[in-house]
């Protein structure tokens, strides 16, 4: 293999890698984007109990660029934390969470919180007289 033929196929080897490093770059960076939206609830959990009034969903998104809380907008910020009041009704209160991401693919999250504001919650034998 003469000197010439040596470098020309390490330049070969060389543009190979970079090809490769970019592809995989590529792959890495769209990954995220066909996993879709993320809704990551932090508090209030699932099924709790709440003695207010009042309760304040905590979370993050990820990978979405809209957040609705039963409907309506809800504030995200730059690192995809939301926080927003939802007022609890004595008994079974259902809250729906949907997240959007910037190509119109949604998921959704749904909390089944708990309210016993006042112990105002109807029992079969507070209903008997």
């Amino acid at each position: 293999m003469t000197r010439t033929s040596l470098q020309r196929l390490l330049k070969l080897i060389g543009v190979v890698l970079v090809a490769l490093a970019i592809v995989a770059f590529a792959v890495w960076r769209s990954l995220s984007y066909v996993r879709g939206p993320l809704i990551v609830v932090i508090e209030p959990s699932n099924g709790s109990m709440i003695n207010e009034r009042s309760v304040m969903i905590k979370g993050h998104i990820e990978r979405a660029t809209n957040l609705l809380l039963n409907g309506n907008k809800t504030n995200i910020d730059e690192q995809g934390q939301f926080s927003e009041v939802a007022i609890i009704f004595p008994g079974i209160n259902l809250i729906t969470l949907k997240a959007e991401d910037q190509f119109g693919r949604s998921v959704e999250d749904r909390l089944t919180l708990i309210g016993s504001v006042g112990n105002n919650i109807a029992t079969s034998t507070s209903l008997v007289r």
